[in-house]
């Protein structure tokens, strides 16, 4: 079975706001056993949204759409499925009483415009939406699927997991697709692509290779009668690729973060860490706050602007004269200042070199991350010649990735280890 998917907004064309709907429509579908062989993407123009839905009605099994659906004059998802069905809308009573009860709750009266949300062709059914004031569509005719779903994430996505995922997991009963995802760091794509060239010719499983922010990702797909079946089939290749690139060089699988690895390792420990960054502007910090467990282990954090502040912040004047504030002794001085300053068990920095290349400093594009261990002090240094921002985030994952390798091992050599890590 196959599908395409159809992100409906001018707004989507202009750029003004990214298409998420569409990844997450997607990598949901193929849970399901279900195939996207199309994405579409078409602005609120009567013609081409009739001509985009038309054209995935006849080739695909299933057609999901996502936007359109407000009560305003270029929300056009309805009016364009049921020109493409040949059929009329009509106001549902119930759905109409539902939403005036929406709206009373609010406080306030239901706008006329409003009622178009309320309508539905014969061929269609509503799909509940307790997020928004927009039913779905659940559209079944002649062997072909059309589901209409809105275009907030939140709505589509409660929608999804509660109500159109039930429905397609029964119209596709008999196949499944287990997808399982390696993450790894500290090789390249290439190094990466020509260890593993004899698994990539592989059809089930699957296997594709991907460069992401942190790291180099790899993505076995299996596809079998069940999921416990399609999830034995990986089993033997995920063993070869851990086998053949090393089990240091996989960090993490599926869903899993640098930074969730990072709360997971402290919480089982019961430690505690803190930062201090110098030219990441707090990013490592939020990042780590964005764990929910994070006021578990996340002592505090020092954000600075200016090397002139690393002394106020217990870092040695001299060092940073003799070396440069963007360098390794450096940044081994901030991590073990940010651990002291907190109490933490562990102190993590961040330096880098933006602005001029010196002989400690390295190119342009060089972080330099320092980690205070109970047993000392080490640092590493990576390059990632692209724009500022992506430096910044490349560091992020560097240092949390990092911090994992040196917390997990014994005691660092002496002067501390440092290892060059680029794309």
């Amino acid at each position: 079975m196959n599908a395409e998917i159809i992100a409906i907004g001018t707004e989507i064309l202009f750029g003004e706001i990214v298409d998420t709907n569409s990844a997450y429509m997607a990598s949901e579908l193929a849970k399901l056993g279900i195939e996207v062989h199309w994405v579409s993407k078409v602005g609120d123009h009567p013609d081409r949204l009739y001509e985009t839905i038309d054209r995935a009605w006849r080739r695909a099994d299933v057609t999901i759409t996502s936007g359109g659906l407000g009560p305003t004059s270029d929300d056009l998802t309805r009016e364009s499925v049921a020109r493409v069905m040949g059929e009329e809308m009509e106001v549902q009573d119930d759905l109409l009483r539902h939403l005036e009860g929406i709206f009373a709750g609010r406080g306030g009266g239901m706008p006329a415009t409003n009622i178009k949300q309320a309508t539905l062709i014969p061929s269609a059914e509503a799909i509940s939406n307790p997020m928004g004031t927009a039913p779905g569509w659940w559209v079944d005719r002649g062997g072909h699927v059309i589901v209409c779903t809105p275009g907030p994430p939140r709505e589509l996505e409660r929608m999804w997991t509660y109500e159109i995922a039930p429905k397609l997991r029964q119209i596709n009963p008999d196949v499944a697709i287990v997808t399982r995802t390696l993450k790894t760091f500290g090789i390249s794509e290439g190094g990466l692509d020509e260890m593993l060239t004899p698994l990539f010719q592989s059809e089930n499983p699957e296997l594709g290779i991907y460069s992401k922010q942190d790291g180099i990702h790899l993505r076995a797909i299996a596809t079998a009668g069940t999921e416990s079946e399609a999830a034995r089939l990986i089993e033997p290749m995920e063993s070869e690729i851990r086998s053949i690139v090393g089990d240091d060089a996989v960090w993490g699988v599926d869903d899993e973060t640098p930074e969730s690895q990072v709360a997971a390792f402290l919480a089982e420990r019961g430690e505690t860490l803190a930062v201090m960054e110098n030219f990441t502007g707090g990013l490592l910090a939020s990042t780590l706050a964005e764990i929910p467990e994070s006021r578990g282990f996340l002592r505090g954090g020092i954000v600075l602007f200016g090397d002139e502040q690393l002394e106020d912040h217990g870092v040695d004047a001299a060092l940073v004269a003799e070396h440069d504030a963007a360098s390794g002794p450096v940044a081994e001085a901030m991590a073990r200042a940010a651990r002291r300053t907190f109490g933490a068990d562990y102190g993590i920095s961040v330096t880098g070199n933006v602005t001029r290349p010196t002989p400690t400093s390295g190119p342009l594009g060089t972080s330099h991350v320092g980690f205070a261990l109970r047993r000392g002090a080490t640092s590493t240094a990576g390059r990632y010649p692209t724009n500022l921002r992506r430096i910044r985030a490349r560091a992020v994952t560097h240092a949390l990735l990092e911090f994992l390798r040196h917390a997990s091992e014994g005691p660092p050599r002496q002067g501390g280890r440092r290892r060059m890590f680029g794309r």
